[in-house]
């Protein structure tokens, strides 16, 4: 059986391709591409963001950013790689796809007509290393995945799927005050609306009515405290495989814009949920992958949990890269010299055969104990913001007080104790503005953002999340 250690394993991947290949990656941010590059050589990159760290990025790869030159920061979306595609920033993609004969591959965080576009000027040199943009589409559905999950046994929150127009007041004496109403389609919680009374719910049926139509469905359920969850998966060889999950955070202030709205994940928190609630969490993660599997789904995918009186309910399935694979892959190679997850999600895409190296790789895969936390910075605010004095990239103490630098870093495998932090992502130069909900860095450590019964955010943090905002002297723009 050959070594998979790093060097041996990235070497077959590139392998699978033919000689000549390039590869490039495509997302919402640059540092996500690091995930891809633990395993292969990237050329490229497409992303939306432009920071500090920049230069960095376009002095190895050729680097296309939507943000680049503008001064701006915006909210970080497909639609922005979609709109820049059809201006300058695209006839520079299409200028560098054409310049040669060589095949190139894209790995995408997920799968885009942004892309399909892309592929199909190319004439054959570009090959997009994602599932079918039908079969996103068809599992992005929540009212699809509700239906599927309570068809296959597994706990959903106690609601029904009801008609936009049908979002009346005996809704919420049915499922309690507040209830939550998801739509159907939606990403990062922005879709999803915690509903307080009779007033706002029927203020979300106009709103709603009026942006997806009267007989769209939506989701309507009981509000479940407690811990989110963001389970990640591979299907691999036709097989379903578990990886590691973590425990979200939502909501936090100086981090999100409402209740629901993604902020970070902390990997060592959900090694301390209740065990029946990993169990529970870990055999509906592998059951919604047999199902995205049986359609022909191939690759990386999570699952989303709540975690509410030591039992999980299954929230809704990602069916793409996901926002923590580039944190998950440095805290699996920090571990262990296993070949990551991001390797048998670029493996089935690639065609390596790789099968009998699985049985002895993949089931292991989730066993080691991961320590590791992600936390997005954002305005918060309802107007842009101009930077007043830049962060720079690297590693971070006295994160409480008045954020010190202590030195220069490229990952979080640098960090010497869980007192530092990293400062990643693309912090803003002095004079950005940033727009509201615009992300201003990403934060990274080997702590824990919670307490230790994962009941609430550890009080560390959000003084953390103030002192780092207060170091960019923001002012609001009217």
């Amino acid at each position: 059986m050959p070594s998979f250690a790093l060097d041996s394993f990235a070497r077959r991947l590139a392998a699978a391709a033919p000689s000549s290949a390039r590869f490039g990656f495509q997302g919402l941010r640059a540092a996500d591409s690091i995930a891809v590059e633990e395993c292969l050589p990237l050329e490229f990159l497409i992303a939306c963001d432009w920071g500090l760290d920049g230069p960095g990025w376009d002095g190895r790869l050729r680097y296309f950013s939507v943000e680049r030159g503008g001064g701006r920061r915006i909210v970080w979306t497909h639609a922005s790689l979609v709109q820049a595609y059809d201006g300058p920033l695209g006839q520079e993609m299409r200028a560098f796809l054409r310049r040669d004969d060589l095949p190139r591959f894209v790995v995408p965080y997920r799968s885009t007509e942004f892309l399909a576009r892309l592929a199909g000027e190319s004439g054959g040199r570009l090959s997009i290393l994602a599932n079918p943009l039908a079969l996103k589409a068809r599992f992005d559905d929540k009212v699809a995945f509700r239906e599927e999950a309570a068809r296959r046994g597994l706990r959903v929150p106690p609601g029904e799927i009801v008609e936009a127009e049908g979002l009346e007041a005996e809704l919420l004496k049915r499922w309690g005050a507040p209830m939550v109403v998801t739509e159907r389609v939606g990403s990062s919680g922005n879709q999803t609306h915690l509903i307080e009374d009779a007033g706002a719910l029927r203020r979300l049926r106009e709103d709603l009515t009026v942006k997806l139509g009267p007989g769209v469905l939506v989701v309507a359920s009981a509000f479940l405290p407690g811990p989110a969850v963001g389970a990640t998966g591979i299907v691999y060889g036709g097989r379903t495989w578990m990886s590691h999950p973590s425990v979200m955070v939502t909501g936090l202030a100086g981090c999100a814009m409402h209740r629901f709205d993604y902020a970070g994940s902390d990997y060592g928190a959900y090694l301390r949920l209740p065990r029946r609630a990993r169990e529970q969490i870990e055999i509906s993660t592998l059951r919604i992958g047999e199902w995205a599997a049986a359609s022909g789904y191939k690759g990386i995918f999570g699952v989303d949990f709540i975690v509410h009186e030591g039992e999980a309910y299954a929230l809704e399935l990602n069916p793409r890269m996901l926002g923590t694979t580039q944190l998950l892959t440095e805290l699996e190679r920090r571990e262990n010299e296993a070949p990551p997850s991001v390797f048998w999600h670029l493996a089935g895409f690639l065609g390596l055969d790789a099968r009998e190296e699985a049985e002895r790789w993949l089931l292991p895969l989730s066993r080691p104990r991961l320590e590791g936390f992600q936390l997005l910075l954002r305005n918060t605010g309802s107007s842009p913001q101009r930077v007043g004095a830049s962060l720079r990239p690297g590693i971070y103490g006295n994160l409480e007080a008045s954020p010190r630098f202590l030195r220069e870093g490229v990952r979080i495998s640098e960090l010497k104790e869980p007192s530092e932090v990293f400062l990643t992502c693309s912090p803003p130069a002095e004079g950005t503005v940033v727009e509201p909900r615009g992300v201003y860095f990403k934060l990274e450590g080997l702590g824990t953002l919670y307490d230790e019964e994962v009941g609430s955010i550890a009080p560390w943090v959000p003084r953390a999340v103030e002192s780092f905002t207060r170091g960019l002297a923001v002012s609001e723009l009217h």
